[in-house]
């Protein structure tokens, strides 16, 4: 489970959800309101955001990890031949 927000930034979204509704949609909404709608956003679409962030670390990650393979077998030494 995704961790919950901490009150702060809670408290902070929501004022940025009521500033979006009055500018954008000339409507005003409560706290309630607005906490609901940061709620349901962060239960059903939220998940969508986090998911998405994992595949794209994943691919950043992939990378890295194969460049850095590639530099590890840069470090190899050539073993002597025995013959």
């Amino acid at each position: 489970m995704i961790n919950t927000f901490s009150r702060e930034m809670k408290d902070e979204l929501i004022q940025r959800i009521q500033v979006y509704f009055t500018t954008e949609m000339s409507q005003e909404l409560g706290n309630f309101e607005a906490e609901f709608l940061l709620d349901f956003f962060s239960k059903n679409i939220g998940p969508h955001y986090y998911n998405q962030a994992i595949r794209d670390i994943q691919k950043h990650l992939s990378g890295y990890v194969d460049t850095l393979n590639e530099r590890i077998d840069e470090l190899e030494k050539p073993l002597p031949h025995t013959d």
